[in-house]
């Protein structure tokens, strides 16, 4: 028995689960949608285990490569694309970032506490150093307003002072 001409036979139609690259969105829209979906895991599985900003903003800078300024993550770069997962760390360190930037300066100096106590570092030699190098000052987003890179890098080098003063105290440097 023929297949009438108006009806098509089930082999014909296009499967919604196998559309041709003409009927998906476009690559910017969907690695936006992409990296908004990474942002989220990142920062419910890997930031959230962090115990402040300052500790997160110093991880996030951390997997930055110095020479490209791409984010390079040991595993979600090669599971979910470079591109991706470089968008997805970029918007997470802005974020952090954003919330640092409305942080009391009282709370700097607590969240720089709490890194150093996280990092198990000496905290004499840990202060020492972080005024000596201000690494702190790479640890901004790239393209990061300088007004907004200035005023994390005054709070931070006041706990810093506030910190030293109060550890000089207790040992003497």
């Amino acid at each position: 028995m023929s297949t009438p001409p108006t009806q098509k036979r089930s082999g014909d139609s296009v499967s919604p689960e196998f559309l041709t690259a003409d009927h998906l969105p476009d690559s910017d829209l969907a690695d936006d949608f992409l990296a908004v979906d990474l942002t989220g895991h990142i920062s419910d599985s890997l930031l959230r285990m962090l115990p402040n900003d300052l500790t997160r903003m110093i991880y996030l800078a951390s997997l930055r490569d110095c020479n490209s300024g791409l984010y390079l993550h040991p595993e979600l770069s090669h599971q979910r694309g470079v591109q991706a997962a470089d968008q997805a760390f970029r918007l997470c360190h802005e974020q952090v970032f954003r919330r640092l930037l409305t942080t009391r300066l009282s709370e700097y100096e607590h969240q720089l506490r709490e890194y150093i106590r996280y990092t198990r570092g000496e905290a004499i030699t840990m202060l020492k150093t972080w005024k000596s190098l201000q690494a702190y000052r790479a640890t901004v987003p790239v393209g990061a307003g300088s007004t907004s890179a200035e005023l994390f890098f005054l709070n931070l080098s006041i706990a810093l002072e506030i910190l030293s003063l109060e550890m000089s105290q207790v040992q003497p440097f």
